[in-house]
């Protein structure tokens, strides 16, 4: 691993590059200065891990990410900074817009343990599927690539798992869409779930990760598995009826399928909705509501329709423990679960510190890389026994 520290301070950037050797000591960690110097690193060399303290002279940190997202930069970023939770919130967001992998941020002083669990993070982001490098968005398949993709069965879901934060114990799991192209590989799902909106093949692309499924039940040992739906897809026509006649050839589906709402569409049909939940709740399938707290109606959708379970966005996971909003909004969101009845699991857990806060604060359930990245359904029995010897 090549790491570039870009530090002005000669005392702080003496003490970083000795911890960042401790705790990587096969890796090469190079510095820099100031912003002006690593972008001429980077020009003749691009590091696999980038550590940037913000407040610097000549070029501040901001404006050299800004400069990275023009150069593509497709590693691992860690901030390093003593500016206030809402200057690295912002930060953070920034880096989002510009496509840049920001994996966590150290706080001065930095302590060894939290380097430590950052670069094991950024291990396992470079060792996963990265985005094409590009300085444009990334490109949108058209609908003729995605009429082939159908057709060829390039899409399948892989399966991230779910794991009681209390006793660890792997108890459910999260069907995730994925196109693996057999010329690049497999690909990220903004570059075609927009246009499988936009072609109206939704409800083809619920029912196509149902039957993936049911195909690879014995791999899930009767725990459960969550798959994506839109509103839209719920109230569809036949989509229920499709749902309810796997029942006959699989009798035991519904205790092992579920399905999760995504909160970024609105439900503006109240009484289809209910109409399609009521009727998947009476043959005992379950429903979430997945992102909460970050598209329309949230508490709306929670009062109207019976779900029995609410997903805690990864954006304000992944603010944890740093933002101090973050941890009121996913306080707040962990209250409201326990007085509904609802099951709490919180999505996007990155490293151990985010792990250890959600449990004390009694998140009941987690998923993430911390745990597990998305995979086949065929790797979640090596997943399980590698999980069990994991020390969290």
């Amino acid at each position: 691993m090549h790491i570039l520290l870009v530090e002005d301070h000669p005392f702080q950037q003496q003490i970083l590059r000795s911890q960042l050797e401790r705790a990587k000591p096969e890796s090469l960690v190079d510095v820099a200065s100031s912003g002006k110097e690593a972008l001429d690193r980077i020009g003749h060399r691009t590091p696999d891990v980038l550590v940037c303290d913000l407040n610097m002279p000549e070029m501040d940190g901001i404006t050299f990410l800004s400069h990275l997202a023009k150069m593509s930069f497709s590693g691992a970023i860690i901030i390093s900074s003593a500016a206030g939770p809402e200057v690295i919130k912002s930060v953070h967001q920034m880096c989002k817009s510009y496509r840049l992998s920001v994996i966590g941020c150290l706080n001065k002083p930095a302590r060894p343990d939290h380097i430590r669990s950052l670069l094991e993070l950024a291990a396992r982001y470079l060792a996963g599927p990265q985005p094409p490098v590009t300085g444009q968005p990334l490109r949108l398949l058209s609908e003729a690539e995605l009429d082939l993709a159908f057709e060829q069965q390039w899409l399948q879901p892989y399966y991230q798992p779910i794991v009681d934060m209390q006793s660890g114990r792997w108890c459910k799991n999260e069907a995730l869409i994925r196109l693996v192209h057999p010329e690049h590989g497999v690909l990220s799902p903004a570059q075609f779930l927009p246009v499988i909106k936009k072609m109206g093949r939704e409800d083809e692309l619920a029912l196509l990760s149902i039957q993936h499924v049911i195909t690879h039940l014995e791999h899930f040992a009767s725990r459960r598995v969550a798959v994506n739906i839109t509103p839209r897809t719920l109230i569809s026509f036949g989509f229920v009826d499709s749902v309810l006649a796997l029942i006959q050839d699989v009798p035991a589906i519904s205790q092992t399928l579920s399905f999760e709402i995504t909160e970024s569409d609105a439900i503006e049909h109240a009484g289809p909705s209910l109409e399609a939940a009521a009727r998947l709740g009476m043959y005992g399938f379950k429903l979430s509501i997945d992102d909460f707290g970050t598209g329309y109606s949230s508490l709306k959708q929670l009062d109207q329709l019976p779900f029995e379970a609410l997903k805690i966005d990864i954006g304000f996971v992944q603010a944890l423990p740093e933002s101090v909003t973050a941890g009121a909004i996913v306080e707040a969101s962990l209250l409201l679960a326990q007085r509904l009845s609802l099951s709490s699991i919180a999505e996007g857990i990155e490293h151990p510190g985010q792990w250890q806060t959600l449990r004390q604060m009694g998140c009941q359930y987690a998923q993430g890389y911390f745990i597990g990245r998305p995979m086949p359904a065929g790797q979640l029995a090596q997943w399980h026994r590698e999980w069990q010897e994991k020390k969290w």
